[in-house]
């Protein structure tokens, strides 16, 4: 029987569930309020306005959550998680004072959430991956990935209502008090630093070099990070096209919570037959990469309500797969492949990547937004969703690499792993 999770889990649980609460706001309700965004501009200065805010919010980010690393990886990782949760807060309250005046200053509003992300990322990547063992990330990440969709069917219809019928600023004082409810439960969390920890991307990659196998193993999971950074623009590019065909917010967040609500009821079926030997897995992996780019094809040749559900639909529970296959796969093969010592490093090198085709992608965003034609924005979308297929068969071939490790590890020795996991409690703090 699996075990419970203690009370460090729970709260990091659930201060992530907080910022998931948040972070739907920010990353698609904003971009209504902000970034000025309406049906008569969205594929004009609105696009390009996305384009700026993102591209300064990942270069603020990359730049800091490197620099940070340096720093949480000497020190109390909770600490910079609380930073980044007050960075968050001052952001909400000078949305609430100040709202009009920085919707005029996309940079700045993009850099501040850059800010906020770094200081929180940097600190709770790392504790997710060193509070769960390889046996109970799976468990952490499900149950996670639950709550996150139960969240995305509830608060995108009331945030959708609330932003056609109120201002921004009344909406706002709501997630600052989430934000204070946040700061309050990280004194639950316990986490101290491993002893000789040094965060050192140099000697990462000098692990990497000297480790033939394990460089062999873990490129797939930074394959997998490369894609992952033009998913992201998956999400606004469902926003933009729900504003521009649907002419209003209240829409979105009905559609976000239907689809929340059969993604969550097929990633939980998924689950249940995961690792039965009768399921082909890699049909399923193919189907996931290739009906939402299937949908992209419907939707260009077609844009209206029902080829817009259709792809909306499929777009969803692809994005819920890609989210929680790749979240296991990327903090399991760390620890599968040894690197006890370099979680930090990883995890960094992982955003670092993401982020850096976040830019790229939201580049891409600004040039379309420079032609101002539907056309060329229909051209972005199948180039956009052309990657997911092939994201989907990278993270196949890493459920491989985690079932090879997870089968040499069913054939071990009792002694052997009471071996193992001497090593690992050296290595990795214990709650």
């Amino acid at each position: 029987m699996a075990k419970k999770f203690n009370l460090t889990q729970k709260s990091l649980m659930s201060v992530h569930a907080m910022r998931a609460i948040i972070e739907l706001f920010t990353s698609t309700f904003l971009t209504s309020y902000i970034l000025s965004i309406t049906p008569d501009n969205v594929l004009g200065s609105g696009i390009i306005n996305i384009g700026i805010f993102y591209i300064s919010w990942f270069t603020v980010y990359t730049i800091l959550y490197y620099t940070i690393s340096h720093f949480v990886d000497k020190s109390n990782r909770v600490s910079f998680l609380r930073i980044g949760i007050l960075v968050t807060t001052c952001l909400m309250i000078a949305l609430v004072f100040w709202g009009d005046i920085i919707s005029h200053w996309i940079v700045l509003a993009g850099s501040l959430c850059g800010i906020s992300d770094a200081f929180y990322y940097s600190s709770y990547l790392i504790m997710r991956n060193e509070l769960n063992s390889r046996r109970s990330m799976k468990k952490y990440n499900i149950t996670y990935y639950a709550i996150q969709n139960s969240i995305k069917i509830i608060v995108p219809t009331i945030l959708g209502y609330l932003i056609d019928i109120a201002t921004y600023s009344h909406i706002a004082i709501y997630f600052v008090v989430i934000s204070l409810i946040q700061f309050s439960i990280t004194f639950m969390i316990v986490s101290k630093r491993p002893e000789n920890s040094n965060f050192s991307m140099k000697g990462y990659f000098k692990y990497l070099k000297r480790n033939k196998e394990v460089r062999s193993k873990i490129k797939y999971t930074y394959l997998n990070s490369f894609l992952g950074g033009f998913k992201t623009t998956y999400k606004i590019v469902v926003t933009i096209l729900t504003i521009y065909t649907f002419k209003t917010n209240f829409s979105l967040g009905i559609l976000s919570s239907v689809f929340s609500i059969v993604a969550m009821l097929i990633l939980m079926t998924y689950k249940k037959f995961d690792n039965s030997p009768k399921v082909n897995k890699f049909i399923i992996y193919l189907i996931l990469g290739i009906v939402p780019f299937v949908s992209c094809i419907l939707l260009v040749v077609t844009l209206n309500i029902t080829t817009l559900i259709i792809y909306n639909i499929c777009l969803t529970i692809a994005i819920a797969f890609s989210d929680y296959l790749g979240t296991v796969e990327r903090d399991t093969i760390i620890k599968n492949l040894g690197g006890f010592d370099y979680i930090a490093e990883h995890q960094c090198l992982y955003e670092i990547i993401t982020s850096s085709t976040r830019i790229i992608a939201f580049g891409l965003f600004i040039v379309i937004g420079v032609i101002g034609h539907i056309v060329a924005f229909k051209i972005l979308l199948l180039f956009l969703l052309i990657l997911n297929p092939i994201k989907f068969m990278i993270m196949y071939k890493q459920r491989l690499i985690r079932k090879e490790y997870e089968g040499k590890e069913k054939q071990q020795s009792p002694e052997q792993i009471v071996e193992s996991l001497a090593i690992s409690s050296e290595t990795t703090p214990q709650v």
